[in-house]
């Protein structure tokens, strides 16, 4: 009896294994010789935007303050974060801006403007 079962287990797992079998499709013949290949350029990035506004309360001397940060990635790659501080106090107000490119190769520019108005 055992050898029968022994024997049914085996068959079965021959007809699986053979059910299971995968077929390849063959492999794209190779280029004529002397034929340069160049790669596909890899696809452009997605462009995304996020901005983020924080307002600081007025203190007991009367100061404001509020930062917006605006955080883009342009067509090409390039990281873009411009940054606008706007201060009042008694003693007047100022306003900056910081413009900050980075491109894919990791190379930076920053620049700044500031205007100040006293009272």
């Amino acid at each position: 009896m055992t050898k029968h079962l022994l024997a049914g287990v085996a068959a079965v797992a021959l007809i699986s294994g053979v059910a299971f079998a995968q077929v390849y499709p063959p492999a794209p013949p190779p280029p004529p010789p002397g034929t340069l290949v160049i790669p596909a350029p890899p696809p452009p990035p997605i462009p995304s935007t996020s901005t983020t506004t924080t307002t600081v309360a007025p203190s007991p001397d009367e100061d404001h303050r509020e930062v917006t940060i605006h955080k883009e990635t342009d067509k090409k790659g390039k990281t873009v974060i411009e940054k606008d501080t706007h201060q009042e106090g008694i003693a007047g107000s100022s306003e900056t801006h910081t413009k900050t490119e980075t491109d894919r190769d990791g190379g930076t520019t920053t620049t700044r403007e500031t205007t100040t108005k006293p009272r």
